[in-house]
């Protein structure tokens, strides 16, 4: 990266120096437009960035269903990447249409520091992911005790306030403080933290070191966990099944049985037929009175703890009543009751298994896309003749910042693939179904 001395901060007569090495490269002038493919290329990306961090939001404010603890998280990053879209990568474009930075040293200044505390705030929201993840793996019930709406948004409000607070102090607040006086090819001011290598690695180790090794780690653990837990599901599951097999065949002939002895009670309970009553004996009428008598008293007690079964549920405190003896609608009962005792003390396997892919695209493009940078930076703290003479060729150093601000882009994607709940609302959005 090529460094200037621009103490009145004008290309026209100043002396063209460099930190680390020498240059015959001048500054150019910014006052004269020139529109371009890569300009344009530029802005299309940008666009695109806006309209699917828009597509996300609307999919967030129209379908009450994504409201979820998780996607606050998601809507945290997205309304990063969209700022991201609108902001960074349009003013940062402007560099490509003008040959230069057009807007001044002190505008120069206040935008490097907006431009690396929204992108922290980006990343900071992946590494808030992993770890509500990764608690919510190793201690669920705990998670789903204490988890809420009101803690995502606590846990979101804090991921800004701290990235503008390094960034901004780092960023800006040094360079008015101690002013360098010297500016990049592009025509931006050359922040301080950049004029070593030990800070420039410190600063990006910060940025995408410590997040990566953050990520990597958590997730790492998060995979094997899930699986090894998903092995012993597969293991009680087939045990169980078999179990079941067995006693299928244990309980057919008790259920033969069953039937038979039922039926016989169902006989007597119907009470004398007309054979019975045509060769009636002296005094059976009276035996046939207490029989009719003892099933009525039996029927009004099934009655009454049915009545007191359903008026328990109804109030929303259940009791201790017994629902074995009730014939009709007794499963029914007991299902309720345990909806309202049994409350669920972790989050579904649907719910876990969502936030996960979820976790592993998010994880995946972080990668992919600041990978780039990470290794433009370390060659560049490391081999710095090289990194000048490749920068020199193929401007290295700008391709992989915008690679990287095409995680903004690649985001709305991943929650899409993701969660088809995102997909189907979106597909609804555009072709403006009623939701």
């Amino acid at each position: 990266m090529d460094t200037f001395n621009a103490s009145i901060w004008t290309t026209d007569t100043t002396e063209v120096t460099d930190l680390f090495y020498e240059t015959g490269t001048t500054p150019k002038e910014t006052n004269r437009p020139v529109f371009s493919i890569t300009f344009l290329i530029l802005v299309i990306l940008a666009a695109s960035t806006v309209l699917t961090n828009s597509l996300i939001l609307a999919a967030f404010y129209v379908e009450k269903k994504l409201r979820t603890y998780t996607n606050y998280f998601i809507l945290n990053m997205t309304i990063a990447d969209f700022a991201v879209g609108f902001l960074c990568m349009p003013i940062r474009s402007m560099v490509h249409l003008f040959d230069g930075w057009p807007f001044g040293k002190v505008a120069s200044i206040f935008f490097m520091g907006f431009q690396n505390s929204i992108l922290g705030v980006s990343i900071c929201g992946v590494v808030t992911i992993c770890i509500d993840r990764y608690i919510a793996t190793f201690y669920p019930i705990q998670h789903y005790q204490k988890k809420s709406i009101r803690k995502a948004t606590a846990v979101n409000v804090f991921t800004w306030v701290s990235s503008f607070g390094l960034w901004m102090m780092m960023s800006t607040a040094w360079d008015f403080i101690q002013p360098n006086n010297l500016v990049t090819s592009s025509g931006f001011s050359r922040p301080n933290y950049s004029l070593t290598y030990t800070s420039t690695l410190f600063m990006f180790a910060l940025r995408f070191g410590l997040p990566f090794v953050i990520m990597t780690g958590l997730y790492i653990r998060i995979y094997f966990r899930v699986k090894n837990i998903g092995s012993k599901h597969l293991t009680k599951y087939m045990k169980k099944k078999k179990t079941n097999e067995k006693e299928s065949s244990v309980t057919g002939s008790v259920c033969t049985d069953e039937q038979s002895s039922t039926a016989t009670v169902a006989s007597l309970e119907e009470g004398p037929t007309d054979i019975d009553q045509t060769f009636a004996l002296p005094g059976m009428s009276k035996n046939v009175e207490k029989s009719e008598s003892s099933r009525n008293i039996i029927k009004n007690d099934k009655h009454d703890k049915v009545t007191e079964s359903r008026a328990s549920l109804e109030d929303g405190k259940p009791k201790n009543v017994s629902l074995a003896v009730v014939p009709h609608g007794g499963k029914r009962l007991a299902a309720l009751e345990n909806q309202i005792t049994n409350k669920p003390q972790r989050e579904s396997r649907a719910e876990g298994q969502k936030a996960m892919r979820t976790l592993t695209f998010i994880v995946f493009v972080f990668i992919v896309t600041w990978l780039p940078t990470a290794v433009t930076v370390t060659t560049y703290a490391l081999f710095p003749d090289f990194s000048h003479y490749i920068n020199k060729k193929v401007r290295l150093s700008e391709i992989s910042r915008w690679v990287a601000f095409s995680n903004s882009l690649v985001n709305p994607l991943a929650y899409a693939m993701a969660q088809p709940l995102f997909r189907h609302t979106i597909v609804k959005i555009i072709c403006r179904q009623k939701i």
